[in-house]
Order: structure tokens, then sequence, then C-alpha cells
């Protein structure tokens, strides 16, 4: 039975990383028992792994052609989501937020075709990092209020 993991988790992040680099290279940076890892991977159960096994994870999910870090940003992500407990969020910024989201992203997906274009410039290339750099951040704003929203 496959049991739903939340989207921002170190178990999803940590199966992610799974998928990508392959079971032996998890256990073998883990340098733990079978049974701890699947407590890592099980949506139920805190337990996560320590910092220098995240950090590793991390290492061997670029070096296997992964984007980003998945580890870090699922930790980045708790960290900003977790922001509404100690400042009010007013959730009628949502909708804005979300128009802001869908413009940024629809700029970031014009600046990345333009630079894949075998004319691009440099200039073409930096552009298109602002905006993608700008639609994440777009799209991470809404996320506080989200959270907010689910029931305990």
């Amino acid at each position: 039975m496959t049991l739903p993991r939340e989207p921002v988790s170190f178990a999803a992040a940590l199966a992610t990383i799974e998928k990508r680099v392959g079971s032996d290279v998890v256990r073998r940076i883990a340098s733990r028992a079978q049974r701890t890892i699947d407590d890592w991977r099980h949506p139920e159960t805190p337990r996560t792994p320590p910092i220098e096994t995240a950090l590793a994870l991390d290492c061997a999910w670029r070096a296997a052609g992964g984007a980003g870090a998945p580890m870090l940003e699922t930790y980045r992500r708790l960290f900003e989501v977790s922001a509404p407990i100690v400042i009010d969020i007013d959730d009628g910024q949502l909708p804005g937020l979300t128009v802001v989201a869908i413009k940024e992203t629809a700029e970031a997906h014009a600046a990345l075709l333009i630079a894949l274009q075998p004319q691009a410039t440099e200039h073409h290339r930096r552009e298109a990092v602002r905006e993608v750099s700008e639609a994440i951040a777009a799209l991470e704003a809404p996320l506080p209020h989200l959270y907010v929203q689910q029931p305990p």
C-alpha cells in the first residue's frame, strides 16, 4: 500500500533522490540500517536524516544530474512555512499572490524560450536566470498562506 507523503517533507525529498540515484547509493551514503532509511521515507515516522546525510544525499543528487537540492529545498520551505507561527498571515493576499505567480512564471517561460534559441546572447541567458529566480520566489510566496489554511 502506498502512503501519501506531504509534498514538502523530507520523506518526499528522499523518495525523489532515491528515484534518481538508486537505493544502493542511498544506503551507502546513509551508512544506516535499512529499517532506519525506511523510517526516513515513511510519512508517519518523525525520523529524518541527519544534516550530514542530507547534505551527502543532495550532493549525490546533483552528481547524478539533478537540479537543485531536494533536502536543502525542503528544509528551506519548511522554515518559510513556519513563519505564520511568528507573524500574522493575511489570507486576503492569496489571490494577488496567485496572479503574481502566474505572471512571473509566464515571463520565465518566455525568457527560457528566448535563451534556448541558437542566436541567444549572454544577456538573454542572464535575463532567463533573473526571470526564473523571480518565478520561483513568486511561486513560493503563497506557501505560508496555503499551510495556514490546512486543518491541523
